[in-house]
């Protein structure tokens, strides 16, 4: 039996990040939320499709306060090539990012 996160009925799994820049998953995925530990200064996360030039698929600028922060998708954003994160540890500390296996 499945359970439902994050409205789907999807085995999903998470991977934690902590460095500026970097492949969260490779291969065609579906990113279903992040959760973002912020920092003090306000900036970009990004997620692409297809390395650290790849299609920009979600971006979203944090607030300056320190904090945590989850954003749930109403639907999954699929990823065809792999999942590529980046952002500033100065706006943010680090990012989980809840995906398909």
């Amino acid at each position: 039996m499945s359970a439902n996160i994050f409205g789907s009925a999807e085995d999903i799994s998470s991977t934690f990040q902590n460095t500026e820049t970097g492949t969260i998953r490779s291969g065609r995925t579906r990113v279903f939320g992040v959760y973002l530990d912020s920092g003090s200064a306000s900036g970009d996360f990004h997620l692409r499709d297809g390395g650290s030039g790849g299609a920009l698929k979600f971006k979203v600028k944090t607030p300056a306060a320190v904090g945590g922060l989850t954003i749930n998708f109403p639907g999954p954003i699929l990823f065809e090539t792999d999942v590529h994160a980046s952002f500033t540890t100065e706006h943010v500390k680090s990012a989980t990012v809840f995906h398909s296996k």
